[in-house]
């Protein structure tokens, strides 16, 4: 298992969330974010295309993403490093 946590720079909208979503989607492994207080924590499997888009992620929210499986490294780096490309694109 491997766990990597970080702070989104801005809001996270329903395109970047469904292209995050479709990579993760490429990897055999579980993964997983979480995010909120401990009284209202919410978890959401990041290849649930539904799931990931019912989400609203706000600027500031810290995110704990989680991978489980044969290729949990790869997909860790590459889930990862899409958050941050998207975190740090333009706003349109």
């Amino acid at each position: 298992m491997r766990i990597n946590t970080f702070k989104t720079e801005q809001n996270l909208d329903r395109g970047h969330l469904t292209a995050i979503a479709n990579e993760a989607s490429r990897f055999a492994s579980d993964i997983r974010i979480s995010f909120g207080n401990p009284d209202n924590r919410r978890e959401v499997d990041v290849k649930s295309l539904l799931g990931m888009m019912l989400m609203i992620i706000p600027a500031g929210t810290e995110i704990e993403l989680t991978t489980r499986g044969k290729d949990e490294l790869e997909a860790l780096e590459s889930v990862q490093n899409l958050f941050e490309q998207v975190m740090f694109a333009p706003s349109v």
